[in-house]
């Protein structure tokens, strides 16, 4: 995978491009759970700051909050669509993934005002309604795949990915696709560091993009000895250590706040320069221990 060269080359944090052709910056704003008049003052200090990468789901209900506050705000900035890059992600429907993937699709460009998807993610390998080990889901997840290539052909999305695929899944994914999925993003850091995920998607040219990268400041993870030592000797904040930790092993990571000044703040994690035995040492922390509720390594 190599860095990019234009479109968000000269984005803070810098790009990467897809195996799709497209470039994605390498950090961007998470929107979990981002609501209401938050939107707004987050998407403004986003875009104030540097940020050209919005990531949202269907989970998150706010897509279309989001689409307002980028058409209102955009142009305050001198910028256009081409000049920002959308996530958004669904979870397989129980059946009738075909329809239902195509149903996401279009609902989202509804809300976002736009003719075209960046990047759309498949949130989770099986339906909510589901049980794990149902033999169903394998199946679910190959229809909504083929039809986000399909759409992917069409035009109306750029890339096409997953998020909580394990490698079992994405080796099940090459007996139908056309090209392996763009992104794969996942739980990520010091204490759920997922080299089996990592070292599939790093080899397979699968962009890898970390999700709770602060692992919503678990004291367990904040409170490292050797997270705090690393932080020390730069002088900075355990959250940009944790940041840089993604970051500078060119991971992807798309941190979430409201706050305009914490949304700016997290922008310096690019001075955050991680030496190769700092990044050892925080991959040596590595316990399997996930700290959110998306255990996709359950799922048949």
């Amino acid at each position: 995978m190599c860095l990019a060269s234009s479109a968000f080359a000269n984005v803070r944090g810098g790009s990467v491009r897809l195996n799709t052709g497209y470039d994605i910056p390498l950090i961007g704003l998470g929107t979990y759970k981002i609501r209401g008049e938050d939107v707004p003052r987050a998407v403004e200090g986003a875009l104030a700051a540097g940020y050209r990468l919005f990531d949202t789901a269907k989970y998150y209900h706010n897509e279309k909050e989001l689409g307002d506050a980028l058409e209102q705000l955009l142009p305050k900035f001198g910028l256009t669509r081409a000049d920002i890059f959308i996530t958004t992600k669904f979870w397989p429907a129980k059946e009738n993934n075909t329809e239902a993937a195509r149903r996401h699709v279009m609902e989202s460009l509804e809300n976002f005002k736009t003719d075209y998807l960046d990047l759309m993610l498949i949130h989770f390998p099986k339906a909510d309604e589901c049980a794990n080990d149902d033999p169903i889901n394998a199946v679910n997840r190959r229809d909504a795949y083929v039809e986000l290539e399909k759409l992917k052909k069409e035009g109306v999305i750029r890339s096409a990915g997953v998020s909580n695929f394990e490698k079992r899944h994405l080796e099940e994914m090459v007996a139908y696709q056309q090209s392996p999925p763009a992104v794969n993003q996942m739980e990520y850091h010091p204490h759920f560091t997922r080299p089996e995920a990592k070292e599939y998607c790093d080899k397979n040219g699968i962009f890898f993009q970390a999700f709770s990268s602060l692992a919503r400041h678990e004291p367990k993870l904040i409170n490292d000895p050797a997270v705090v030592e690393i932080a020390k000797a730069h002088n900075t904040s355990i959250e940009l250590v944790l940041l840089a930790f993604a970051l500078c092993q060119n991971v992807g990571i798309v941190p979430k706040s409201t706050n305009p000044e914490r949304i700016a703040s997290n922008l310096n994690v690019v001075d955050v320069k991680l030496s190769k035995d700092e990044i050892a040492a925080l991959n040596a922390l590595n316990q399997n221990q996930h700290y959110i509720r998306c255990h996709g390594w359950l799922v048949l």
